[in-house]
């Protein structure tokens, strides 16, 4: 029987709340004998007061992880609608689960309110905050700083528990004791209008756990103690809570709950049965130091450990990051292009890491086409694995992007657990990168760092090789004759003086042979500029298959060509030229056309020195080719 598959859309991997609702994902699939396919994109989405408006290319870069997606093999999907850094993503991939009849669950998310929601009751939790305060500590002077004054969900059901907590026990609700520290440091100036006044607050409620950090260090700052002058409490547990001194009287969202919640209901689902519109999990009080509830103690004894491992991590990590990019400036090829990142997937505990680039990338000999005008954030139809660690697959494997990992994914022994993460570089799909999901005990913004960097050094490579390719193209057009793809006078000027430094030097003789296309005006005059050009291509060619490769041709002229030479026999440029003319001849003998086709060749051989003069060899060939035309006095039918 077929494993049951369920897909994750987050942003990660420093959000901290998502990443705790993953873990109950990944925890209650691992016991239900599920897979579970986690799709991240590792930037997150700016504060709304910081006025940050994101690039569209870094916009669809991030976004690109999530096309990965085979609506066809999975039986649901758990979105974070608030976080997905575009709203045309969240859509589209709603859109895409409702048409396959995939089961959706939004999990915290309050902008949206289409589909199956679970909900982490903002109201219960401020709620329980303040209840405490009053119940347990008996106070009725309780300052709040919340979040955003309007047009913000959460800042709004926050403060109308917060109200609504204090009206049931018949406090007052007084307006100027009300803040708006916008979840940030906008906080520190709240707490100083607060402490400005003539009487104290018993209490501050914060809406979030960062101001009330704030909060505390600006408290602090005035000499003031918590919780003996001023209570403060905040709002969300996060892990900075563990470290902060006093730690943080705060509440709990139930976010690993509500993964094994959303897991739950997409089972119902998928099973036929009906559920809510909205699925409430509540929250758990924590209560803390700067509330008293918990006794105080030195910092030292509660955090040095955490700061000390913390601080050897990251100097390892910014160690290995060092490491990395100094090895990707001297990868020139892209089979080693990710040799260095074993030691930073060590670091993470990555015990099996793909990265997967587009073969239309990797395999593509082509220049950037700035013109075209195809999407650059279509998946291609193929991958090429490019990095091997913790599985079999040689580099180079080139394998169907819809299969996701090289041999596809084996579920035959036991459930998976896959993360996929993209790479991208400016408005270019380079690939993702996949692992098996592991809890990290670190700050997990280190990994969204590496992530970035690894992106960009490997969009650095492969931008870098096909701007080459481009310069060589736009050096190629500047040295060669567009219609005949013969040297210009600049390329031979390039080169000329090379080629004849290599006869003097091996002791060969140097020919400069001129040609001339005859009648070319007559056949313009006649019969088009058309039938011209295709004239001056036929000699070209013929001279191009007739000379020797290391020989140098050139157009130049409208119909002028001259051949620069190095030959063992003084005679090569005579047998060459007459080898000219029986082709030429040959061409109108097979080609039925209203004008023959014919060209006159004149030449002069020496056995160069260093007095050698390039300039008079080209005067005495073009003179000898002028006298030979004559000569010649081609008869044409026209």
């Amino acid at each position: 029987m077929k494993r049951k598959t369920i897909a994750v859309c987050v942003t990660g991997f420093d959000l901290e709340y998502e990443m705790d609702v993953v873990r109950g994902i990944k925890d209650k699939c691992r016991e239900l004998g599920i897979n579970l396919l986690a799709f991240y994109n590792p930037t997150r989405k700016p504060p709304i007061d910081m006025g940050i408006v994101i690039p569209d290319d870094l916009m669809n870069g991030e976004m690109s992880v999530y096309k990965l997606i085979d609506y066809d093999n999975i039986d649901g999907i758990v979105i974070f609608g608030e976080s997905i850094l575009g709203e045309a993503a969240f859509f589209e991939i709603c859109e895409k689960a409702k048409a396959h009849n995939v089961p959706l669950i939004n999990v915290d998310d309050l902008q949206h309110t289409a589909g199956k929601r679970i909900v982490l009751s903002n109201s219960f939790a401020m709620s329980s905050v303040v209840e405490h305060l009053i119940t347990v500590h008996g106070l009725t002077r309780i300052d709040f700083i919340g979040g955003f004054k309007e047009d913000n969900i959460q800042s709004e059901e926050r403060l109308a528990a917060y109200k609504a907590t204090l009206e049931k026990h018949g406090i007052p609700v007084e307006e100027d004791r009300i803040f708006y520290g916008e979840f940030w440091q906008k906080a520190i100036g709240c707490t100083e209008e607060i402490l400005s006044r003539d009487e104290l607050p018993e209490a501050i409620v914060c809406a979030n756990d960062t101001m009330a950090f704030f909060c505390m260090d600006t408290i602090k700052a005035h000499g003031l103690k918590i919780p003996d002058d001023i209570i403060v409490t905040g709002f969300d547990a996060i892990k900075d809570c563990r470290d902060y001194s006093p730690t943080p009287t705060t509440v709990r969202r139930a976010t690993y709950e509500s993964g094994s919640v959303a897991v739950e209901l997409l089972l119902k689902m998928a099973a036929g049965e009906e559920i809510d519109d909205v699925t409430y999990v509540e929250s758990v009080l924590m209560t803390g130091q700067s509330c008293g509830c918990k006794p105080l103690v030195r910092p030292d004894e509660i955090s040095y450990n955490q700061r000390y491992f913390y601080y050897q991590d990251f100097k390892e990590f910014t160690r290995f990051l060092l490491f990395m990019d100094l090895a990707h400036s001297s990868v020139t090829e892209s089979v080693h292009l990710f040799d260095s990142l074993y030691d930073t997937a060590k670091f993470f505990k990555l015990k099996e890491l793909y990265v997967c680039i587009s073969d239309d990338l990797e395999n593509s000999a082509e220049k950037i086409d700035l013109d075209s005008e195809e999407s650059p954030w279509k998946l291609p139809e193929h991958m090429v694995s490019l990095f091997q660690m913790g599985h079999g697959v040689p580099v180079g494997y080139r394998f169907p992007t819809k299969l996701l990992l090289p041999y596809g994914i084996d579920d035959s022994e036991a459930p998976v657990c896959y993360a996929f993460a993209p790479l991208y570089f400016k408005k270019f799909f380079l690939g993702y990168m996949a692992g098996v999901l592991t809890d990290m005990e670190l700050d997990d913004s280190l990994l969204a760092t590496w992530l970035t960097t690894v992106s960009n050094n490997v969009g650095s490579f492969y931008m870098n090789n096909k701007l080459e390719r481009a310069l060589d193209e736009l050096e190629a057009l500047n040295l060669h004759d567009a219609l005949t793809g013969l040297y210009n006078r600049r390329g031979m000027k390039k080169y000329e003086h090379e080629l004849l430094n290599r006869a003097i030097a091996e002791g060969r003789y140097f020919s400069v042979i001129c040609a001339d296309v005859d009648g070319l005006k007559v056949i313009n005059d006649a019969y088009g500029h058309e039938e011209g050009d295709k004239a001056i291509s036929v000699c070209s060619r013929t001279l191009l298959e007739v000379f020797p490769e290391d020989s140098i041709c050139v157009r130049t002229g409208g119909d002028e060509f001259m051949v620069l030479g190095v030959f063992d026999d003084e005679k090569a440029p005579d047998n060459y030229i007459k080898e000219i003319y029986g082709r030429v001849a040959a061409y109108n003998a097979e080609h039925d056309e209203q004008y023959k086709v014919g060209c006159s060749c004149g030449y002069v051989i020496v056995k160069p020195t260093a007095e050698t003069s390039l300039s008079e060899l080209k005067n005495e060939a073009d003179s000898r080719m002028y006298t030979e035309k004559h000569r010649r006095k081609t008869v044409r039918k026209f």
